[in-house]
């Protein structure tokens, strides 16, 4: 799960005025939140009658007209979920665009910089995300999937595509990957600049079939669960559907399934135990323990050299959930010889990390 303290549309940095400027994550025509030159961040909220309104660890203070605002320390730049808690009820900033975590909806706001050029909206050809539903045996429940279909899918009907499978992290759904991940921006740039091949991605829920069980113990629903009824949706019920609604190329040489947190954890889980349908694996700071090459995934490891194109591999170093584990890990299948791509970044657990992860990751398929 990522961070709590985040755009909808990804842009460059802006020139910032000295009163600063809107943030890219607002809301149509909201002046505020507003982002000074050194990055720090003015919030604005109108509360008339309320007694204390605070965003994480800042008191706002009310003024005569209604309205509560405080100056923040500087931000780092990429992307902060936040909330605003007034009178003890945490809700969400009507200045501030949405987004879906921990199982709610959140505000955010976008701290935009140079970096942010490569996920940024650009006069190139653009591919389109579409919503979709299926019907999944498994779960005896219609599910939803947001499907990236590259630039030129339409205008050639005999054109076939590699699928990326790609997923969130626990409290997050399908829409993550689109609305705070910008997969569709990332992909569109690197397939204009012809450093990725065009292809198709997936963004299916993670959990099945009750998100909220999950997320209320998920250390223990990740131990006893290890995600075998998804494991049953993804192989039996999502895969087909793919195949069957969209141009694909149907093997495991054009497959890959990636995923942060959670949704690494169950690429490594659900990839290694499907080699029939995926070549190719990408672990975006993973919730995994310390692995054992030998015995952890019945031994599926041993011969990953064999089967796998490639097993990738990013960890941010101010991961305070998983680096150690993961950074372990690297260690174990590196002594065992075990080919694999290693990312040791900067960064903690967020959508700043995994934007740049899928980046690096995605050119590297399907050549």
């Amino acid at each position: 799960m990522s961070k709590r303290i985040l755009l909808l549309l990804s842009i460059a940095a802006p020139a910032l005025a000295q009163d600063g400027v809107p943030a890219p994550s607002n809301v149509i025509g909201a002046q505020y939140p507003r982002i000074l030159p050194d990055n720090s961040v003015i919030f604005r909220i109108k509360a008339a009658n309320a007694k204390e309104v605070t965003i994480g660890e800042y008191k706002l203070t009310k003024s005569d007209d209604g309205f509560w605002t405080v100056r923040t320390k500087p931000f780092a730049p990429g992307f902060h979920y936040y909330s605003v808690v007034v009178d003890g009820l945490a809700t969400t900033d009507p200045g501030s665009q949405t987004f879906f975590g921990a199982l709610r909806q959140s505000s955010g706001i976008e701290i935009p910089s140079p970096e942010s050029d490569f996920f940024a909206v650009k006069d190139v050809p653009h591919g389109a995300v579409r919503i979709e539903w299926y019907f999944s045996k498994t779960t005896n429940k219609w599910r939803r999937i947001f499907v990236y279909a590259p630039p030129d899918y339409d205008k050639d009907a005999s054109t076939r595509y590699p699928v990326l499978y790609l997923q969130h992290g626990m409290g997050e759904d399908e829409s993550g990957w689109t609305n705070q991940g910008h997969e569709n921006f990332v992909l569109d740039n690197l397939i204009a600049a012809r450093k990725a091949v065009p292809m198709i991605v997936v963004n299916e829920h993670g959990t099945a079939p009750d998100p909220a069980t999950a997320l209320a113990d998920h250390e223990r629903w990740m131990l006893d669960n290890r995600f075998a009824e998804f494991d049953s949706v993804v192989s039996r019920d999502l895969i087909p559907t793919i195949d069957r609604r969209f141009r694909t190329f149907a093997d495991r040489e054009h497959r890959a399934l990636a995923g942060l947190s959670m949704g690494g954890a169950e690429a490594m889980r659900i990839g290694l135990h499907h080699l029939d349908l995926f070549a190719s694996i990408g672990l975006f700071s993973p919730a995994i323990g310390n692995l054992d090459p030998v015995r952890d995934y019945d031994g599926k490891l041993a011969n990953a050299n064999e089967q796998l194109r490639l097993l990738w591999i990013g960890i941010g170093k101010d991961d305070t959930s998983f680096f150690l584990s993961v950074k372990r890990s690297h260690e174990s299948l590196e002594k065992a010889g075990i080919h694999h791509v290693w990312i040791e970044s900067e960064g903690a657990h967020t959508w700043t990390v995994w934007r740049k992860y899928l980046a690096d990751f995605a050119p590297r398929l399907f050549r």
